[in-house]
């Protein structure tokens, strides 16, 4: 099996998350690649069994959250029905941003099978729990394809 982690990263919490993501798939028999936006391969994303997409939060304390990067993420080639995990990190608050993630990604043509926002201060609690409720996610998606 392979997965491709992708990333676009401002301060460089996301680059970890996205190596942490990695890291727990690697552990669980997964192939992998950890990738920023302008990194990628196409050949990888065309190969992998599984994605993983992830950007900052920007906006105000508040109000006005958005995702980083998503110029970047709107360069990405079809997904055509990949099985995607859509990541944030963040510092404050998240806002709606992993739904905006989440849509951008069902746009570029993703089954989104999970989403998850990170505090940037939680990584080494969220991320294990994340991958683990996507390797969950993937296997009742194969398992509901191998009933259809």
């Amino acid at each position: 099996m392979k997965a491709v982690v992708i990333f676009e990263s401002r301060t460089g919490n996301t680059q970890r998350a996205a190596e942490m993501i990695g890291g727990e798939l690697r552990g669980a028999g997964y192939e992998v690649a950890v990738r920023p936006v302008h990194g990628l391969k196409l050949t990888e994303i065309a190969e992998a069994d599984l994605l993983a997409v992830g950007t900052w939060v920007d906006g105000l304390v508040l109000f006005g959250h958005r995702p980083g990067g998503t110029a970047k993420l709107m360069t990405l080639p079809s997904l055509h029905h990949k099985p995607v995990a859509a990541f944030a990190t963040y510092k404050w608050y998240p806002g709606n941003c992993i739904d905006q993630i989440s849509d951008l990604l069902a746009y570029k043509g993703a089954d989104v099978i999970h989403r998850r926002a990170f505090n940037k201060t939680q990584l080494d609690v969220l991320v294990p729990e994340f991958v683990d409720n996507v390797l969950t996610a993937v296997g009742a998606r194969d398992m509901s394809e191998a009933t259809a």
